[in-house]
């Protein structure tokens, strides 16, 4: 029971660490859809829709990261 306990709290750790790390990710995302809104807005649609492309592209990959950790976390090894 010692040593599955340990791995709980192990798997636990690194899904905290992956979300996290996500957070603080998606806090500078919001940051550059919005630059991407404003320019598409005030008239600079190329800079703009990069950024709007760049910003759901790390979004995605950020979901997909989420729910790789929560499966893991899951996950009997």
């Amino acid at each position: 029971m010692k040593a599955e306990k340990k791995e709980n709290l192990l798997r636990m750790r690194a899904y905290k660490k992956v979300m996290d790390k996500n957070k603080k990710v998606n806090k500078i995302n919001l940051v550059v859809l919005a630059a991407g809104l404003l320019l598409t807005f005030l008239g600079m649609e190329e800079v703009g829709s990069y950024l709007l492309w760049v910003g759901m592209f790390v979004l995605l990959i950020t979901g997909i990261s989420g729910i790789l950790a929560s499966g893991s976390l899951r996950r009997p090894r």
